[in-house]
């Protein structure tokens, strides 16, 4: 009798078991849950995708609005305000363009073309954001992207420093990884 009662105990104590072990998932995931929102939150609901999207809606809409000009010299962070051409998450803090994680993108017009940056030391963009980003952009839009710490807009509308990743069709793979895993990575992309 006794081994028969201690064999239901033990299959009331695995029931439980299971029970316990089914509660304790559900309230990790819930504060998995939790936390990946707060982290969303707390950089402002920011993400790759997204970023990539409004830069290249915003590229577009220099495109569109500076042709007639025949040129990309006028271009500047007020003009781009003024024709309201910036799309949440990119801000506008009353004299720069930021990109959706706090950095100044960078703004420079030439000629015949023009470059946009985003990311820096602000806010610095992760790895797979910035190479997430940076493929979006060198996928038919950009026309020259270059990734790491010192790449910039430079005059004229170029693009300087930094590891070029995206030289008119030429794509490597090996400076996007070089470029992105530097600290405070800035991707400087140029279109025309």
């Amino acid at each position: 009798m006794n081994s028969q009662h201690d064999s239901i105990r033990a299959r009331r104590s695995a029931g439980f078991a299971l029970a316990e072990l089914l509660l304790a998932v559900a309230v990790i995931a819930l504060l998995v849950g939790i936390s990946a929102g707060a982290y969303a939150f707390l950089r402002g609901g920011i993400n790759a995708d997204d970023q990539a999207t409004k830069t290249i809606s915003l590229a577009a809409d220099i495109q569109k609005n500076w042709r007639n000009a025949g040129s990309y010299t006028t271009l500047a962070p007020a003009e781009i305000n003024k024709l309201a051409l910036i799309q949440k998450p990119l801000k506008w803090d009353g004299t720069k363009v930021q990109d959706g994680y706090g950095n100044t993108m960078s703004v420079s017009g030439g000629p015949t073309s023009f470059v946009l940056t985003i990311g820096g030391p602000i806010n610095a963009v992760s790895k797979e954001d910035c190479a997430s980003i940076a493929n979006r952009l060198a996928t038919g839009v950009a026309t020259n992207v270059n990734v790491g710490t010192s790449a910039a807009a430079g005059g004229a509308g170029q693009v300087t420093g930094g590891n070029a990743f995206k030289v008119g069709t030429i794509i490597n793979q090996a400076n996007l990884a070089t470029g992105c895993n530097e600290p405070n990575p800035v991707i400087a992309a140029s279109f025309r």
